[in-house]
C-alpha cells in the first residue's frame, strides 16, 4: 500500500485530499498541530492516522519521516491565510517558513516519489496583468512573504539535491469543507437560510478555482513528477470574478432573494483591481486545465452544502 503524508490535513484543502487519497487506496497519515479542530475528518478518522507533531520541531519531524517513509508528501500546513484571526508574526514565520524548511530537510533524508508544496498567488502581490510564475515577487503581507520564501527554499532544495519537489501557487480555492467564516460558505448559508448577509466590498476580485480541479492538478503533477520536479505552477482559471458576481451566481442557483449589505465588514488586506493567475505553463507542460466554470463548481458545492449544512451551524 502506498503511503501519503498530508500536513494540515484537518484544514479545508488538506481534508479534501485526505478523502481523495483514501478513495485511491493509500495509507494516509495526517500531521496536525496540538488543538487542531478535526471536524472535517469526523467521518473517516478511524481510517487514517493523525499525528500531532509541531513542524517547528525539526528533530521530531525528522524522526517521524524516517520511520514512516511516505511515498508522497502534500504540504498544506499554513498560518496567516485568515488574516482576521491569524495575526501572530512569529507563528506566521515559524509555521510557513521554518516548518516548511524542517519538513523538506527531513524528507531529503529518505527516498520519496513526490513532494508538493502548496503556495499562494499572494506571493505575487499586486499585479496589473496576469500573474506569471516568473514574475517578481512583491508580496504585500507577511503571509505572502513567508509563503514566497518557502517556495524559494523548496525550489532551491529540489535543484540542489535533485529532489522531486514541486510548488503550486493556488489562486482562490473554494469547495467542500471550506472554513465557516469565508465568503462562499457564508453566502451559501445566508441564501439557504434567508439570513442577514454582511459583506465587505462588492468590487473585490478573485480568481476562484474549485477544489476538484485543484485535486486533479495535483494528481497530474504526481503522475508526471520526474518531468516537472523543481518547477512552480499556478493553479487557477484565468477568470476573475467580483464578490458581487459570486453572490449573484449563488442567489441564482439557490433561488434566493436576499439582499447583501456591503461595507459592513472591513477588508483585512489591500484589494487589487486585478487578481488572476496565468495558467499557460501548466496547460503547456502537463496539458492540465480546470474542468469547472465558477457556476458549475458552485452548483456542486451548494449540493454538497445542503447535505452537510449541520457542519456550519
Amino acid at each position: 500500500m502506498k503511503k501519503v503524508l498530508i500536513t494540515g490535513g484537518a484544514g479545508f484543502i488538506g481534508a479534501n485530499f485526505v478523502y481523495k487519497f483514501l478513495e485511491l487506496g493509500y495509507k494516509v497519515n495526517v500531521i496536525e498541530k496540538e488543538g487542531a479542530n478535526l471536524w472535517r475528518l469526523g467521518k473517516i478518522k478511524d481510517k487514517i492516522k493523525i499525528r500531532i507533531i509541531d513542524l517547528k520541531n525539526s528533530d521530531k519531524i525528522e524522526a517521524f519521516i524516517i520511520k514512516f517513509k511516505p511515498d508522497i508528501i502534500l504540504h498544506f500546513a499554513t498560518y496567516g491565510v485568515n488574516q482576521t484571526r491569524q495575526q501572530d508574526i512569529k507563528e506566521t514565520i515559524d509555521t510557513n517558513l521554518l516548518g516548511t524548511i524542517n519538513l523538506v530537510n527531513a524528507c531529503s533524508k529518505i527516498k520519496f516519489k513526490c513532494f508538493i508544496n502548496t503556495g499562494t498567488s499572494s506571493e505575487y502581490g499586486v499585479k496589473n496583468n496576469l500573474m506569471q510564475e516568473n514574475d517578481l515577487l512583491e508580496a504585500n503581507n507577511l503571509y505572502g512573504i513567508t509563503k514566497a520564501a518557502s517556495t524559494l527554499y523548496c525550489q532551491y532544495m529540489a535543484k540542489k539535491l535533485d529532489l522531486p519537489i514541486v510548488t503550486t501557487r493556488l489562486s482562490a480555492p473554494y469547495g467542500y469543507f471550506e472554513e465557516k467564516g469565508r465568503l462562499i460558505p457564508t453566502v451559501i448559508k445566508s441564501c439557504l437560510e434567508n439570513s442577514e448577509l454582511n459583506l465587505s466590498s462588492p468590487n473585490s476580485v478573485r480568481d476562484f478555482v474549485f477544489i476538484e480541479d485543484i485535486i486533479d492538478a495535483y494528481l497530474t503533477i504526481i503522475k508526471n513528477i520526474e518531468k516537472v520536479k523543481g518547477e512552480i505552477f499556478n493553479i487557477g482559471t484565468e477568470v476573475q470574478t467580483t464578490i458581487d458576481g459570486v453572490v449573484n451566481i449563488i442567489k441564482e442557483i439557490t433561488h434566493s432573494t436576499i439582499k447583501p449589505k456591503y461595507g459592513q465588514i472591513k477588508s483585512v488586506q489591500i484589494e487589487p483591481k486585478n487578481w488572476v493567475v496565468d495558467i499557460s505553463k501548466i496547460k503547456k507542460t502537463l496539458n492540465w486545465q480546470p474542468k469547472h466554470k465558477l457556476k458549475e463548481g458552485l452548483e456542486k458545492n451548494i449540493k454538497w452544502f445542503k447535505k452537510n449544512i449541520y457542519l456550519y451551524k
